[in-house]
Formats: C-alpha cells, sequence, structure tokens
C-alpha cells in the first residue's frame, strides 16, 4: 500500500449517495477511481445534521458485497456539524484531509450568517485539506442582495488548496473538444444555444419545487447549461447581465399541467412553485449571443441536454452531455454533413479524478489519469458569474410574468 486518501462528506443526500432520477453519486466516483489501487481510500467523516441518515449511509456502505468499498468506510465515523468532526478527527491526530466534499443543500451556504456558512466553516475547520469541492450552486440567495457571495469567493482564493465547484459537465470530454476545435482555429463563438429537459417523475422532493427553498429549476439545474455557454463563450467574453430577457410557463397556466407529479403541489404556496419551461437569451461582450431553454417536461428518467454552438463556418453540438455515451455533432466549413462522434463519457468521475491529481502527489504514477485536466476548470469566483447570470435570467422571467398579468 503506497498511501491513504482521506476524504471528509458534508451531507448525507443524493449528490452524494445517489438517486434515481440522476446520475450523480459523488461517493461512488471515488470508489471507481481507487478500486484495486495501490492507494487506499477511506472516508473518515460524514457530517449531516439529520446524524441517523449520516450513520445509516455508513452502515449500507459496510454492507457492500465489494470488500474495497467497505474498507472504504470501515472506520468512518458519523457527525451531526462540521466543527464536531474537525475537532474530534483533530484530538485523533487525523487531521490531514486529501479532499472536503460539501454537498449540503445551497441554503446552507454562501452567506455569512449562521446556519448559511457551511463553506466557510468548511475552510476554517480544514484550513489544511488538498482540496475541496463546493456543489452548485454556490448560494441559495440573492446574489445581488447582498455582498456575501462576494466575501465567500474572496476566502475561497485565499485558501491554499484547490477548489472546484460542481459544473462537472465542463470536464464533459464533447465539450472539451469543442474548447479545442475553437482555440485551433481562432474561433469565438457567434451564438451559443442550450436546451435542458428534466424527466421529473422521480423529482419528489418538496424543497425542489419550492422557489424560497431551492431558488428555482434555472438556478438550481438549468445553472449547468447556463455555465457550459459561459465556459465555451471563451476568456474575456462575459455575459452582461443587463442584456437578459426571458419568459416561462407558469403552473397556473393550461400548459404547465404536469400529469405525472409524484407529491401533493398544493402543499407549496402557488407562488412558490417553480415555472414549467424557462426561456432566455442574452448577449457578452464579444457580441455572443446566449440562448436557454430549460423545461420540466419527460417522464421516465432520462433527461435530454443538447448545447449548440455556431462559430464562423462551423456548427458544433453536443446532445445527452449526462449519458454515458455523449454524442458531438460537427459541421466543419464548406462541409455540408455533419460528422459524428460518440464518445464514451462520465464528467463526474473526470472531476474527482482531476481533484485526485490535484490532491495526491504521486496520483499520476498510483492511478489512471490520462487526458484528466491538471487543476479544476470552475474556481469559486468564476462559478459565481454563473450563479449571478441564472440569478438575472430568474428575475427576468419573473418580471416578465409580473408585466403579463
Amino acid at each position: 500500500m503506497s498511501g491513504i486518501f482521506k476524504v471528509v462528506i458534508i451531507g448525507a443526500g443524493e449528490i452524494n449517495f445517489g438517486s434515481p432520477e440522476g446520475p450523480w453519486n459523488h461517493s461512488a466516483r471515488l470508489e471507481q477511481i481507487f478500486k484495486n489501487s495501490a492507494t487506499q481510500l477511506h472516508f473518515i467523516a460524514l457530517v449531516d445534521p439529520d446524524i441517523s441518515r449520516a450513520a445509516q449511509r455508513i452502515r449500507d456502505k459496510r454492507a457492500c458485497s465489494d470488500p474495497d468499498v467497505r474498507s472504504a468506510w470501515q472506520l468512518t465515523k458519523a457527525f451531526n456539524c462540521i466543527a464536531e468532526a474537525a475537532a474530534l478527527l483533530i484530538a485523533n491526530g487525523d487531521d490531514e484531509v486529501h479532499l472536503v466534499i460539501l454537498g449540503c443543500p445551497p441554503h446552507f451556504r454562501g452567506a455569512l450568517q449562521p446556519g448559511k456558512r457551511a463553506d466557510l466553516e468548511m475552510l476554517e475547520h480544514f484550513p489544511k485539506a488538498k482540496s475541496y469541492l463546493v456543489e452548485k450552486p454556490v448560494s441559495a440567495i440573492n446574489p445581488f442582495l447582498s455582498n456575501d457571495c462576494d466575501e465567500v469567493a474572496s476566502r475561497f482564493a485565499a485558501a491554499p488548496g484547490y477548489t472546484s465547484v460542481g459544473y462537472m459537465l465542463r470536464y464533459n470530454k464533447a465539450i472539451l473538444k469543442i474548447r479545442e476545435i475553437l482555440h485551433q482555429n481562432g474561433l469565438t463563438p457567434t451564438c451559443i444555444n442550450a436546451r435542458y429537459y428534466m424527466a421529473y417523475e422521480y423529482a419528489r422532493k418538496l424543497d425542489w419545487w419550492n422557489k424560497s427553498h431551492s431558488c428555482g429549476p434555472v438556478v438550481e439545474q438549468a445553472t449547468h447549461f447556463i455555465d457550459l455557454i459561459r465556459f465555451l463563450a471563451g476568456d474575456n467574453n462575459d455575459a452582461m447581465l443587463g442584456s437578459v430577457r426571458a419568459t416561462t410557463v407558469t403552473h397556473t397556466e393550461p400548459v404547465g399541467a404536469l400529469s405525472q407529479l409524484g407529491f401533493d403541489e398544493t402543499l407549496i404556496p402557488s407562488e412558490e412553485r417553480v415555472p414549467r419551461v424557462t426561456n432566455a437569451f442574452w448577449k457578452h461582450q464579444k457580441g455572443t449571443i446566449g440562448s436557454l431553454t430549460h423545461g420540466i417536461t419527460l417522464h421516465g428518467t432520462t433527461y435530454d441536454t443538447e448545447i449548440e454552438v455556431l462559430a464562423d463556418g462551423w456548427i458544433l453540438r453536443v446532445r445527452n452531455a449526462y449519458d454515458a455515451i455523449t454524442t458531438l455533432a460537427i459541421r466543419s466549413p464548406h462541409k455540408a454533413e455533419e460528422q459524428i462522434i460518440r464518445l464514451e463519457d462520465d464528467a463526474f468521475l473526470t472531476e474527482f479524478q482531476c481533484l485526485v491529481r490535484s490532491s495526491l502527489s504521486n496520483a499520476d504514477n498510483t492511478l489512471a489519469l490520462d487526458n484528466v485536466p491538471q487543476e479544476p476548470l470552475s474556481s469559486f469566483a468564476d462559478a459565481l458569474k454563473t450563479y449571478k447570470l441564472s440569478w438575472q435570467i430568474r428575475l427576468a422571467a419573473e418580471q416578465d410574468v409580473l408585466h403579463s398579468s
């Protein structure tokens, strides 16, 4: 055994342990990376206010048929707060942490008030961690009503460890290929169109469907594709927030009825229910037009997504970026036919491989990390720009509803 990779997980929910309606499962990605590795994976702490849920997660892992998984969780302790976890680990001489994963809901982070500053508590209690993963969105507060998010961003910028915000689709092979094509040809996109259609049938957490709890589908979910638009627009080509225009289909309109809801939506106040479809467009500094359509529309568990990049002579399309097989369609200059490339991909896995590479000095010698970025692709400061654009779209859509009523 050449070493141990120590992980602290904050949050015992679905983002860290999986759910039926999506591919997310952070703990499973780390287990996959270290399977049969000379470096041993240890989850040394799991923090959740519901300590019984945390304890059950640990028991489930220890009951797994895979011996590597059982080993990774054998010494894990459950805690109900970050401070308690850090204090006990330090007392036991176990304060060297490679990775801290912050996967609690967004209304517990991104602000300065007690109960809303889990990210700052993470930095304060694990200041020597080699890297941090903060889930998106970076907060659940309106970033235009206070400077809290900007202050949090400055503290992450000052931290010695690497920070990655969970915009994992930046690691998608097809997205990175588009970035490569644009760079090689000296191109800046003229227009980037994104669509994100959610499979809603098994999304039954009331908080997700309540805008006051999770900020709504644009800020919480479509933000992934808003971030991709920013990522593909290129450097020094920020979105101009004042140019955002948006409209929605609301739950009160005839076409806003959903036939496969798995819960009682009347438990949510009418004014806090999420829009069914949001359509938005805006401009970037170099003239690029960004456009987004998000829809809560599909049954079953499979999402449907596409992002389309137009540049001089080129059309580049990525279909179903969440899927195990991502399709990249390339129409290049003077060609009438598209070149279709199908890429096996797991962007979540690549993001964690990147974090492991950043955190472990001998990672390249002990793990298979070919074609993995050297450093995280989304800093907190950059993710905050995506968060502000996402909020601007939500606010513009709500203003449109008010003006239309």
